[in-house]
């Protein structure tokens, strides 16, 4: 009688063992129907909102452009810059007219797709609407387009009459008029149907948000009925999960104490459930697990460099290759990673990931990817990078500095020092208005321009090429429609850099000069005395051959050959020697870019290969002395000039049909005007001239300039004699 008792127990525990895989299949199923279908409507839900925020956002925009139309009117009446809100018109409608298009372009004309579930624009009430919508705003927007392409200026300036609308500002207060009186009828019926839509897609949203709710009924009845079956199952797995458990417990123990990241790839590039605790530290995130690799790296390295880890990964999985052949082209060897702090910024850090494949009968199963944080490493190298780099640069700056000559550079660094103080105090005026502004950027400029000419002329180039980006940001606040005090502030950072520099070449030079001085003392230990005035004769003296070495320096840049012929150099009084040499620096760089022609071209028109330069300084007695400044270049392109001068709003181009020769020429002496085709370090700036200007005018001279086209450009400058200038000073 107990024989049959054995096989009713096997037949009793098989039906067991049946249940719990059914029960886990009805189960895996339904939640996965409920997932697919709630997944659904919540992405359907989100959607449409967004539909209906991004509805409410446009429809601010007729309202908006009505409102800026009327500020053009209002700017045309007042005899207002109509630019300004004619810029605003242009972006408004190209956002309305992008959100429109957007809205009806996509499949099914609608922001989402039908297929994937989501609420589109199919519906035939909202898409009606749409397009509705869609060609009122196409047709007003024809009405805009003259508005939208206008770029002149309105407005006409009299003596007699003073300022008025030109025939282009009435052809444009028309169209405003015209543009006004039909926004008062399509905007409102814009904004009718931008609520519309809205209204429509809130019906839509209401009706799925209805469904979510029977799905989420359904789910949580059966999450009940799941709880009892689970409850079941669980005292009979509860020594397969204490097991469990216990194994878990020993790999959480181990990879908790790794310091480095660790985890499993499988052939679908996702990240195994088991994982270090460094991994989260790395890379500042708790979902590691089962997050696609793609993922991992995605936003924190460049879009190139994880393309080209992707497919290095997945080359990884190819018997073909061999591991150790390929590992020295891992793209994540050493890669530099952003990675979001808990406050919202960015930090920066280097991070080695190293790959090894694993296997299971033989196949490969898993990639093994362990991560190392080498930023450390990575600072330690890039200091002592930046270190050889410093000292590289001292001593490239050391072997400039022994070529210049002394005195050149003597007289370079008091110069210098001076303008380097004038900026200064430029920075510090006090300024409201925009004119003072640009006045004060104008007179930064030439400072600037000078300093970085005359190490040009030296040889500094570390010091001319911080002058040139200084010169830069010089360039991008002139190129601004307005300036504030604000705009000045990052200047003061800069010139306290090139301040540093100046200061750390006047060190060098402090200790060179002690070095020459021991070397030159005679044994009494005693520098014999040097008059000054000797001094000064020798430094104007080494003029000539600065400007000789600039005017090569520029030339070789440009591919073109000239020579400098000085006269009368030594002959140049203390208090002008500044001016004189600032000047000839200014017209030597000006006569090599834009009056010397190549070698090519000055064959060509009959000219020897070499261009000259003539510099020449006269003593006229009690009349002063001249400075004469003669190329045999191409002459001034005067249309150039004038076309320059157009650009830069200096005079428009009215005006500019009745320049003559000598009120054009004048143009020239602008700050801004530059007939140079590329800017770069040697030309573009349109500064050269007007520092010449400058000067000559603080010194109380006078300045002219003459030029025949295709021979020869000239510039004469007279300065008043020592006495005339200090009866000047006197009466100043």
């Amino acid at each position: 009688m107990m024989k049959p008792a054995t096989p009713k127990r096997k037949l009793v525990r098989r039906p067991r063992r049946l249940d719990a895989a059914l029960v886990g299949i009805v189960c895996a199923a339904f939640l996965a129907a409920v997932f697919v279908l709630g997944l659904r409507l919540a992405k359907t839900i989100s959607n449409n909102s967004a539909a209906i925020k991004t509805v409410s956002e446009q429809r601010r925009y007729p309202l908006i452009i009505q409102s800026v139309v009327e500020s053009v009117q209002d700017r045309l009446n007042s005899h207002g810059f109509v630019q300004t809100p004619l810029d605003q018109l242009r972006q408004d409608t190209a956002a309305l007219s992008a959100a429109l298009d957007e809205i009806a372009a996509t499949r099914n004309v609608g922001w989402f797709d039908v297929a994937t579930g989501t609420v589109a624009l199919a519906q035939p009430p909202l898409k009606q609407s749409v397009l509705a919508l869609r060609d009122e705003w196409a047709a007003y927007r024809q009405l805009l387009q003259p508005l939208l392409d206008y770029k002149g200026v309105p407005f006409h300036d009299s003596e007699t009459s003073g300022t008025r609308l030109n025939e282009a500002g009435q052809v444009l207060a028309k169209q405003v008029s015209a543009a006004l009186r039909a926004a008062h009828k399509t905007m409102p019926q814009l904004d009718s149907d931008f609520g519309k839509i809205g209204a429509q897609l809130e019906t839509v949203n209401a009706r799925t948000v209805a469904n979510m709710s029977l799905v989420m009924f359904a789910g949580v009845l059966f999450a009940a009925t799941f709880v009892a079956l689970a409850i079941g199952l669980h005292i009979a797995r509860q020594g397969q999960e204490d097991a469990a458990r216990e194994a878990q417990r020993q790999s959480d123990s181990i990879f908790r104490n790794m310091k480095e990241g660790l985890f499993l790839l499988d052939k679908h590039q996702v990240i195994g459930p088991a994982h270090s605790s460094a991994m989260n530290a790395l890379f500042k995130r708790d979902d590691i697990a089962g997050l696609p690799f793609e993922q991992l790296l995605k936003g924190i390295v460049p879009e190139k460099t994880l393309n080209t880890a992707m497919k290095y990964v997945n080359v990884l999985w190819s018997e073909r290759t061999k591991e150790n052949l390929v590992k020295t082209i891992n793209p994540l060897g050493e890669v530099e990673v952003h990675i979001d702090k808990e406050g919202g910024d960015a930090r920066t850090q280097y991070l080695e990931f190293d790959f090894h494949r694993v296997r299971t009968d033989e196949e490969i199963s898993h990639i093994l990817v362990s991560v190392f944080d080498v930023s450390a490493r990575v600072a330690l190298a890039s200091e002592l990078k930046g270190a050889q780099e410093k000292t590289q640069a001292q001593i490239d700056t050391l072997l400039s500095l022994v070529q210049v000559d002394p005195a050149q550079l003597a007289s370079f660094m008091g110069d210098s020092d001076s303008s380097m103080q004038m900026i200064n105090a430029i920075l510090r005026e006090p300024a409201r208005e925009e004119p003072a502004f640009r006045k004060k950027l104008d007179s930064i400029f030439r400072q600037v321009h000078s300093v970085k000419g005359e190490a040009a002329a030296i040889g500094l180039v570390s010091i001319e090429s911080r002058a040139h980006t200084f010169e830069e940001d010089l360039r991008a606040l002139r190129e601004k429609s307005t300036l504030s005090g604000n705009d000045f502030l990052p200047l003061i950072v800069k010139l306290d850099d090139l301040f540093n520099h100046m200061q750390s070449i006047r060190d060098l030079v402090t200790r060179l000069s002690r070095l020459q001085l021991v070397s030159r003392l005679p044994e009494s230990g005693r520098k014999p005395p040097q008059r000054e005035s000797a001094a000064a004769q020798k430094e104007s003296a080494e003029i000539g051959p600065m400007l000789d070495q600039l005017a090569g320096h520029i030339a070789g840049e440009s591919g073109k050959t000239v020579r400098v012929r000085i006269k009368g150099f030594e002959s140049v009084p203390a208090v002008y020697r500044r001016a004189v040499k600032d000047i000839a620096i200014q017209a030597v760089r000006n006569a090599v870019v834009h009056g010397i022609e190549t070698a090519p071209l000055r064959t060509s028109a009959g000219k020897e290969e070499c261009g000259v330069i003539h510099i020449e300084l006269t003593n006229l007695g009690g009349e002063g002395y001249r400075l004469s400044i003669e190329d045999d270049g191409q002459g001034l392109a005067t249309e150039r000039i004038v076309a320059a001068a157009v650009q830069r709003g200096i005079v428009n181009p009215e005006d500019a049909s009745t320049l003559n020769p000598k009120q054009v020429l004048q143009l020239l002496f602008r700050s801004g005007i530059s007939t140079a085709e590329q800017d770069n370090k040697n030309a573009g700036r349109g500064v050269g001239m007007s520092l010449i200007a400058e000067i000559v005018k603080q010194s109380g001279g006078k300045l002219g300039v003459s030029t025949a086209p295709g021979k020869f450009t000239r510039f004469t400058i007279f300065l008043p004699s020592l006495q005339s200038r200090d009866a000047q000073h006197q009466v100043a």
